[in-house]
């Protein structure tokens, strides 16, 4: 039985490969990782978007969101009970500099067999079309695998700029969401966002969870057991953090980035 979501919402999220809105994190919590981020931009001199891998490390209530009751319980119903976080990037949009993310697949370089990975989008600020939210190509997760260009165009938010170059986008759904609650979206689903268009700053957390049994088809790498058990061993341990900005977790998750952004590192979709 599932633990909180109903059959027909699995159903849907399996037959569309999404599943939005969600109930998931208080607004005040969401509000104080705001300014959780604000801090680490004024003492970092830089935006907390700039880690492009595992940020969720970097701040004990991210790390803490990572392992919220009420976004396991989804998480669970969609994939079971032994639940592993690959890795999470905060997504910052400023209001009106053109940002965007490009149609993609994730499972494009997630490197994962098989492809069981569920997005989590959580939302630290009110999420809609206006200021550039998740948009989703319903049932393309059931298609072909695509080609993904790497265009390391400075206004995609994508760390490589990873692009299909063409892709019929007509039946595209936005991801609407209130600060707090979440979506999620199968890995191999195209999505996108377009440009926030507001004069404020869009901010959500995207956490990338799977199952215990899944391999990484990229060599070994870290993942982080979140909820049950690990019986087969395909996955290092990341570090838990003890305090926000932890040094050693902070250095662990910077050399995680950059193996991710050096193009000498090969991670394109098979195409099918």
């Amino acid at each position: 039985m599932p633990k909180v979501l109903t059959e027909e919402q699995i159903a849907f999220y399996h037959d569309n490969g999404y599943l939005a809105p969600l109930d998931g994190v208080d607004s005040a919590e969401t509000a104080a990782m705001c300014d959780d981020l604000d801090a680490f931009e004024r003492d970092e001199g830089m935006r907390a978007s700039a880690i492009v891998v595992k940020g969720h490390l970097c701040f004990r209530r991210s790390f803490e969101f990572s392992r919220h009751p009420k976004i396991l319980d989804v998480v669970e119903d969609l994939i079971g009970p032994n639940i592993m976080a690959l890795s999470s990037r905060f997504w910052m949009k400023p209001g009106r500099d053109g940002s965007f993310v490009s149609w993609h697949q994730d499972s494009a370089y997630f490197g994962l067999d098989p492809h069981e990975l569920v997005t989590v989008w959580l939302a630290l600020t009110d999420s809609k079309p206006e200021n550039g939210c998740v948009r989703v190509i319903p049932g393309s997760h059931k298609g072909k695998s695509y080609s993904h260009v790497e265009t390391y165009d400075e206004k995609n938010l994508l760390a490589r700029g990873q692009s299909i170059d063409e892709i019929d986008d007509s039946d595209a759904v936005d991801l609407t969401l209130r600060a707090g609650q979440f979506s999620c979206h199968h890995e191999r689903i195209v999505h996108g966002s377009a440009a926030n268009d507001t004069a404020d700053m869009r901010v959500g957390l995207g956490i990338f969870y799977f199952p215990a049994h899944v391999k990484s088809t990229l060599g070994r790498r870290p993942a982080d057991l979140v909820r049950g058990v690990d019986d087969w061993g395909n996955w290092d341990a990341d570090p838990t953090p003890t305090e926000d900005r932890d040094a050693r977790v902070l250095a662990h998750v910077l050399e995680a980035g950059e193996r991710y952004t050096n193009p000498k590192y090969r991670q394109e979709a098979e195409t099918a």
